[in-house]
């Protein structure tokens, strides 16, 4: 996948989601949508601002 329509990668940079979380999240959602480019990226850029917004609330609620 070359040419993403929807930078998940660089938004899970930006929100810490470690790259290994990015990358499972991937194969997933290739399993889940293999014909859907489009369907698949816009999946894993939500799971991607959920991880990030549940790793917060986490984090948080430890402190």
């Amino acid at each position: 996948m070359e040419n993403l329509m929807f930078d998940y990668r660089s938004l899970g940079e930006k929100l810490a989601v470690p790259l290994e979380i990015v990358q499972k999240l991937e194969e997933e959602a290739r399993d889940e949508f293999p014909f859907d480019d489009m369907l698949m990226e816009i999946h894993i850029l939500r799971a991607v601002k959920a991880y990030a917004k549940t790793s917060k609330q986490v984090m948080f609620i430890e402190n």
